[in-house]
């Protein structure tokens, strides 16, 4: 996934590490994100930050008086009376950013593993990784959890397999896919 800042992309987690649903059709196997982490990041990033706003504002009134009698009474006074809540509503913003661009990232992400290699769909098109561009894999392919790492044209995919998300069925088709291609290929 491709932010608009390469900052980001090394702060945000990749979508590959929100692939919580599978389905079988045929001999492929599409992985797809959670609704959790892609809707559910859309609604809480919003959220916390309407709830910073609320926050502050609320502090904010409620110090009034108080800065008042301490002499705090112009609006300077107030603010530095409620810094600390300034940061925290500060850091409520920059999480609920965060939680909003990685559900913007997020949306319609998805991989299909199939016997010509993966495929990458994502906002910005489809990449796709053949056997041949795989650069890594897990030591153990027969195991409940495995990851595989395809890189092609300065582009990288590292998709983990877990069982846990997905069921046995399309765990044991995934590890089927994988050893077969990868005992077709060549280089291995």
């Amino acid at each position: 996934m491709t932010f608009p800042q390469p900052l980001l992309a090394s702060i945000l987690p990749a979508p590959t590490d929100f692939l919580t649903v599978g389905r079988l059709m045929g001999s492929e196997i599409t992985l797809k994100v959670g609704p959790w982490y892609s809707t559910g990041f859309l609604i809480a990033g919003p959220v916390l930050v309407v709830a910073a706003v609320v926050l502050v504002l609320t502090m904010y009134q409620r110090v009034k008086y108080f800065a008042m009698e301490y002499g705090y009474g112009t609006g300077w006074g107030r603010i530095k009376a409620i810094f600390h809540y300034i940061v925290l509503g500060a850091l409520l913003v920059a999480a609920g950013a965060a939680i909003l661009l990685m559900g913007w990232a997020n949306q319609g992400y998805s991989v299909v593993l199939s016997p010509s290699g993966l495929t990458e769909m994502h906002r910005e098109g489809t990449q796709l990784y053949a056997w041949t561009d795989l650069k890594g894999s897990s030591e153990r392919i027969k195991s409940t959890d495995f990851w595989l790492r395809f890189e092609k044209g300065g582009r990288a995919c590292r998709v983990r397999f877990l069982q846990e998300y997905w069921g046995e069925e399309l765990q044991d088709k995934a590890i089927d896919i994988t050893e077969t291609s990868m005992r077709s290929r060549p280089s291995l």
